[in-house]
């Protein structure tokens, strides 16, 4: 059985370039992305800040350029991808872009020593396939009407809340 969540808009990240939602989880009244910030600001605290500082970027002035994030996390063709943070940098925060001009972001955390790939890590494993169900139950909810872009393509408009007992 899936977990229940909601996709809500950052209204603090948001801005003229991009629209930023992230997820908030079951009965949680916190988002995946603070949940991320909350988890490693302590111990990658410039990592944290850049990744910040790229969002309020991205949302105001550039949108949301393939050049912030590793493509291709995810399934082929589902948008899931990783917002890079500094270069060199091993934090990984998983999302789903959506051309230039939207971003889901869900959680991540940082890659451990010696870890090629998601897949490796307990932790990057449950946040990248949290976002691969995000984007499967999206876009099922597009194709069934049930949710919609708006004409410019920037907001995610419809039922943004998804039950436990959907298939």
């Amino acid at each position: 059985m899936r977990v229940k969540y909601e996709i809500v808009e950052l209204a603090e990240f948001s801005g003229r370039k991009a629209t930023i939602y992230s997820v908030i989880l079951g009965n949680d009244n916190v988002t995946l992305l603070d949940h991320f910030v909350q988890e490693n600001i302590i111990g990658f605290k410039d990592e944290v800040d850049y990744i910040i500082t790229s969002l309020r970027k991205m949302s105001n002035v550039t949108g949301v350029r393939e050049e912030f994030f590793k493509l291709n996390e995810g399934r082929p063709g589902d948008g899931v991808c990783a917002l890079y943070d500094l270069p060199g940098g091993n934090l990984r925060l998983y999302c789903i872009r959506y051309g230039n001009t939207a971003i889901i972001l869900g959680g991540g955390g940082p890659k451990p020593p010696g870890v090629r790939a998601w897949q490796d890590s307990a932790k990057l494993k449950i946040e990248a396939e949290t976002m691969i169900q995000v984007s499967k139950d999206i876009m099922e909810r597009l194709k069934e009407g049930e949710m919609r872009w708006s004409y410019d393509g920037s907001k995610l408009l419809g039922n943004l809340n998804i039950s436990e007992n959907e298939e």
